[in-house]
């Protein structure tokens, strides 16, 4: 009888949040209206049932600048025990270029910070995954946006 109540528990519990593992992101463009990057992650379901990735909310952080949360409403199916690559397109405006500029006028490189939740799940239970990446981008990209924007300040330098 034990046995018989721990296997039908089990069955009914829910499935483990899947691995979020962000690669690395690339810059598809720094304008004056923002800062578009691509993310590259993989996603691990390491259940035995297939899950979905229904939506995506990346927040940007740049140079510990808030620059917002974008929202990608999305379906990328997760089979059971299988990394399946998945493509971010993240698309935020810059708030205040010319601060950015200059609270990172000494620095080469400006650091980032990408903090994302994925909705995962199925057709009765859902659950969101939290995923970080961290890294940095050449700040020849920002003087070349602001170059439009603020006379004096294109990549010149």
């Amino acid at each position: 009888m034990t046995l018989c109540l721990a296997l039908l528990l089990g069955a009914c519990s829910p499935p483990d949040p899947p691995v979020i593992t962000p690669r690395s992101a690339e810059v598809t463009a720094a304008t004056t209206q923002g800062l578009g990057l691509r993310v590259h992650c993989n996603v691990r379901n390491g259940n035995r049932i297939p899950l979905t990735v229904q939506r995506v909310s990346v927040h940007v952080t740049l140079a510990a600048r808030d620059l917002g949360t974008n929202t990608l409403e999305r379906t990328t199916h997760l089979p059971s025990r299988v990394d399946v690559p998945m493509d971010l397109d993240v698309q935020v405006p810059w708030g205040d270029l010319p601060g950015i500029l200059l609270v990172t006028a000494l620095n080469e490189n400006v650091p980032y910070r990408l903090d994302g939740t994925a909705r995962v799940g199925g057709r009765d239970l859902n659950i969101d995954v939290p995923f970080v990446l961290e890294s940095t981008l050449p700040r020849s990209l920002l003087l070349g946006a602001a170059g439009s924007v603020v006379p004096g300040l294109g990549a010149t330098h």
